[in-house]
């Protein structure tokens, strides 16, 4: 089955210390349609945010990492850019909202991931749709 998404390739941050779950994650996504980059910790994804700002469409972050764990790396992300959607993934805190941001828990199928994404890239072109036409 191949899962492929309908918009313009679009780029996913994806952190996590595992790398196992890195891999996998970017193997689906890619595989998906979206173009990824790939951070073994927040410091790096900090790193990389600033570098790629202006074509990250979403980050998927582990909650869970040393140094600079999911909800802080969230948090100094969302201060330099407040619209970017943030999915967190965990095998330990599924379920929980943060921000009102989802967690996707973690062992994940391929499908949930490309629908996770999916679901949280359009929720945001909704509402940057909505806020623009509200503005003219």
């Amino acid at each position: 089955m191949t899962l492929t998404c309908d918009t313009q390739r679009e780029t996913i941050l994806v952190v996590d210390d595992n790398f196992g779950i890195r891999g996998f994650a970017k193997v689906v996504l890619e595989n998906a349609g979206y173009t990824v980059i790939t951070a073994a910790d927040g410091e790096e994804a900090l790193r990389l945010h600033e570098k790629h700002q202006s074509s990250i469409a979403l980050m998927l972050t582990d909650v869970v990492m040393p140094n600079l764990n999911g909800f802080e790396l969230a948090a100094r992300v969302l201060e330099i850019d407040s619209q970017l959607p943030v999915l967190f993934m965990s095998g330990r805190y599924a379920g929980i909202v943060f921000r009102g941001l989802e967690c996707l828990a973690k062992p994940f199928r391929p499908t949930e991931l490309v629908e996770k994404v999916s679901r949280a890239l359009n929720v945001s072109a909704q509402t940057t749709s909505a806020v623009s036409g509200a503005v003219r």
